[in-house]
């Protein structure tokens, strides 16, 4: 991925450095930077963290427009009309308010589980 390692040189850092700094094989880390291996969001999520930006940042080269990547920045996902400004399909059923309270929900939790690591 271009943008780790656009970032981790303005940062000033080698793979070797910002390997240690998210206890992340640095061979493993050489080959998502140039393409080889997918990180995981965890791992992003990580390295976002180190370097004070957006998880979206990192992910803004991977084939998304720039009206989808401001899409995914300006979503409200706890806003109540969220069913009513957008129709989500789950296996070709729409989501009930139920389900998409149960989504809010699960997001949460990953988001605190991000953010304890």
């Amino acid at each position: 991925m271009k943008k780790i390692r656009e970032l981790r040189k303005k940062k000033g850092d080698t793979i070797k450095e910002l390997a240690d700094k998210i206890q992340y094989d640095y061979s493993n880390l050489s080959k998502i930077e140039r393409g080889l291996l997918t990180p995981s969001i965890k791992l992003l999520s990580k390295i976002a963290n180190i370097y004070e930006v957006k998880l979206t940042y990192l992910l803004d080269n991977e084939g998304f427009s720039s009206e989808e990547q401001s899409f995914m920045e300006d979503l409200e996902l706890s806003s109540e009309d969220l069913l009513n400004k957008y129709n989500f399909l789950l296996d070709g059923k729409q989501v009930s308010q139920k389900e998409a309270e149960f989504i809010i929900m699960m997001i949460r939790k990953l988001r605190e589980t991000l953010t304890d690591q």
